[in-house]
Formats: structure tokens, sequence, C-alpha cells
């Protein structure tokens, strides 16, 4: 960061509210829980439970399906991020329980500025209830996924909305809580009020969508990471979502169209060992994304729909066969 970036934002810092001050100063941090220990399990993954022909507000998956997966997950990882906090979530806390697999979860809630603020407040409310329910289960909350950062398609419009939400959630349980966001939301100003609030910061990160390639992706990856740091020395950064797809979209007129990396299964697996490696020596608690290809995300638009990068982001399949990148 130049001398000049670096002034304006201590500036603009400087310029928060005296009453967000005081209560920074009086927030007891919550540190994350021992047992998630980034030198014994140095990373976590996402989860969605979705398979073909389910998707969010049209069906569910089984409990039998949501253990299969569990069971595959469970061989090589001991965390997950689950992202909103329905009957969805209840049923994978309840298979987690009742099959007694070793697992933890950072439970999330699904917010949407755009939505009526019912749908938000069943979130939140679901989010505190989950979270005392299954104490043992849910290390750690996140309040909102990539509501902020400007390009968002359910972005809220002022971080008071979602530090109002942070603030009730905090107020109502013990795990420690923050809210996940892309980069381009915690390099701005404004983002630290929210910060305040937070026992630690959510990143999220993709040298893909930002038109990197392959051999640059790592690179960037740990530069952006740093950059957040700098930002936020007093903070615990966990690195809660980066990846690299094994399909995508070109030449179609898009954004995704006009990228210049290259998916597939080999540069996958170049980047999910690289990271990997790097959170490990670094110590850092990471959530690679995804567990599994999800093909109802993205939409059917346009000539090759199926490819759309969205759709493939798994390090398994949609028919939950490993990919290159878990090959020994």
């Amino acid at each position: 960061m130049n001398n000049g970036i670096y002034l304006l934002w201590f500036v603009a810092t400087c310029l928060i509210t005296v009453e967000s001050f005081a209560e920074d100063l009086y927030l007891e941090r919550r540190p994350i829980p021992e047992y998630i220990n980034p030198s014994i399990y140095p990373y976590g993954i996402s989860y969605s439970a979705y398979r073909d022909g389910e998707s969010p507000g049209q069906s569910l998956t089984s409990k039998e399906h949501i253990l299969q997966d569990l069971k595959i997950i469970s061989e090589r990882y001991r965390f997950i991020r689950l992202y909103g906090s329905g009957e969805q979530a209840k049923n994978i806390l309840d298979v987690i329980k009742s099959n007694q697999l070793p697992l933890y979860v950072m439970q999330g809630a699904w917010l949407d500025g755009n939505s009526a603020n019912e749908q938000n407040e069943k979130q939140i409310a679901s989010l505190i209830r989950l979270s005392n329910q299954y104490p043992d289960i849910i290390f750690a909350v996140n309040v909102g996924n990539e509501v902020l950062v400007d390009w968002s398609a359910h972005r809220f419009d002022k971080v008071e909305n979602v530090l109002s939400y942070v603030k009730r959630v905090r107020q109502a349980i013990n795990q420690p809580v923050t809210v996940s966001d892309d980069y381009n939301f915690w390099n701005k100003p404004h983002a630290r009020l929210l910060a305040n609030h937070l026992d630690f910061i959510c990143l999220h990160a993709y040298a893909f969508w930002n038109n990197q390639p392959i051999t640059d992706s790592l690179a960037w990856t740990k530069k952006t990471y740093k950059s957040i740091v700098n930002l936020y020395p007093d903070k615990q950064i966990a690195f809660c979502e980066t990846g690299w797809p094994t399909s995508r979209i070109y030449n179609d007129g898009s954004y995704e169209g006009g990228l210049i990396g290259v998916a597939s299964e080999e540069n996958q697996r170049s980047f999910y060992k690289a990271f990997n490696q790097w959170v490990f020596d670094q110590g850092i608690l990471s959530f690679y994304f995804s567990s599994f290809d999800e093909n109802w995300k993205g939409g059917f638009d346009g000539i090759n729909p199926m490819q759309k990068a969205e759709k493939h982001w798994g390090v398994y399949n949609a028919s939950r066969q490993p990919k290159a990148a878990l090959a020994r």
C-alpha cells in the first residue's frame, strides 16, 4: 500500500463515530476454539447439500444424502461452512449430531438486501436458535455472505444495517461472530465500522474472478490476504472463500467469457495444493470453495450454460466423485 492510499485509509477510519469506538474498546473478543487448530487441521471446506434437481427455495436434500455427503467430507476435513440457517442447515446439524460425525460448523445466516425484512429476520432468529441448540458443533457464525461488496446482487446499502444484525446475534450467543465478504469490501474505509464489532474477519478473494492466470494465482492470493492483514493488524483474518473452477465459458461477451484464467481439473489441482500448503505453513484458518459441484447455480441461459464456472468449483463433481485436486 503506498503512502497516499494509507493516509486516506487512516483519515477515513479516524472518522468513525465515538459510540462505535467506545463499544470497540470494551468488546471482549471471542477467540476461535482451540480445537479448530490450523496446525492440526489446516483447512475447512464450504458445503451446500443441494444435488441435481434441488435448489434453495425449491427442494431439500434428504438426510440420507446429507449423511453420504458428510461421510465423504469427514474423510478429509474437520470443519465446514454453511451459508444459511433454514431447514436444510437444521438437517445437516442433526445428521452430524445423531451420527457423531467428527465435524464442526461455521454456521451462516443468508441475508439479502433486496428481500423483505421478514426473511432476514427469520434467518437471524434461526441462526441464534441453532447456535444455542448445537453449541458443541457450531464453533462460529457468520452474519451474511457478500452482502456489502459493491457488485453483490443481494447487497445492503448501509453497513449499519448489517452491523445491527451482528450486535443482536453477538448478544444472544456465545460463539465468535464474523461477516463474510470480498476483499473489495474489507479494503474500503467504511468496512472498519463493521470490523470493530467482529471477533474475526472472514475474507473472500478469487484470483480467477480477478482475471489472473493460474501461474499468478497463488501470488495474487497471498498479496491480497496480506493487504487485508495490514489494514486490520488487530484482527484474526480467516480465508473463507477461494478456489479455482474446473469448467467455464469462453468468448461469449460476458464477464466470465472474457477472463484469461483457464478452467481445468489440472489447474484446480495446482491451485488447491499450493493454497493448502500456504495456509498450513502460515497457520491460517481457511475454507476452500467448495466441496461439491452445484449444477443449479449460475442460471441456464446462454449457449453452454452447463459449462458455467459457478457450477464447477467443487473438488468433487455433482455425482460425488473426487476430482484430480484430491488425488494423492
